[in-house]
């Protein structure tokens, strides 16, 4: 579906079907919205992107569209997930000033918009590909129709999803609408069909997925050593 045709619907739903109550640029902004708040709620694009280790430093830039991390693999092995509390925690040590080494860890600087490895690479890892499965937030729509228009990047699985885009757009519209009782009791059905759709798509995407996920700068969802050996800050 594209931005034309999802907001003819977001129209209708808000009985504005000549699209003279409210702007084209209040309902295309309600879409980007929309879209926006259904990949951070239910996680459905997925990615995989190729960076490259440096020596001797932690960070490596994250891709614009980056929301969540699924798999870090370093030389294709598989990196443990960490927080920066986390390695405080269980590392004993300051990690900070671990040598240079072979990368067994990895978190998130939200800071720096950076996927940080620990420990940092030495020389004889300069280069190395370092994998990235992540969860994506699509590029804001530039258009009403073809490539710049298409919601959740024109994906046909993710189009069954589009009525929670279409009722939550609706439901962002409605406020610049006078509140009334019944404009209030609208926007709440339109949000419970939003979560409705949601729902399902969680329970259809985490079903697909491999790894417990890490937003950026948060915590993992279930409690486990980050390591899995005892060495692993020394190996």
């Amino acid at each position: 579906m594209d931005r034309a045709t999802c907001r003819n619907y977001v129209a209708l739903k808000v009985e504005d079907p000549q699209q003279t109550k409210f702007t084209a640029a209040t309902y295309n902004n309600a879409i980007e919205l929309a879209q926006e708040q259904f990949c951070i709620d239910a996680k459905v694009i997925v990615k995989e992107t190729t960076l490259t280790s440096v020596a001797n430093t932690t960070n490596i830039a994250l891709p614009v569209d980056f929301l969540v991390a699924i798999l870090v693999r370093h030389q294709g092995i598989k990196l443990a997930p960490a927080t920066r509390y986390e390695l405080s925690f269980q590392s004993g040590t300051d990690w900070t000033t671990l040598p240079p080494g072979t990368p067994n860890v990895y978190y998130i600087d939200q800071q720096a918009d950076a996927l940080a490895l620990v420990p940092q690479p030495d020389s004889g890892h300069a280069g190395a590909n370092v994998l990235l499965d992540y969860v994506a937030i699509p590029a804001a729509l530039t258009a009403d129709t073809g490539a710049g228009g298409n919601l959740l990047l024109g994906d046909t699985i993710l189009a069954y999803y589009t009525p929670a885009i279409i009722n939550w757009a609706a439901s962002e519209v409605l406020t610049y609408a006078p509140i009334t009782p019944a404009l209030t009791e609208k926007r709440a059905m339109f949000l419970k069909d939003y979560e409705r759709y949601m729902s399902q798509a969680i329970m259809v995407y985490q079903n697909m997925a491999d790894e417990p996920i890490q937003m950026r700068g948060g915590r993992m969802w279930q409690d486990q050593k980050l390591f899995g050996v005892p060495n692993a800050f020394t190996s």
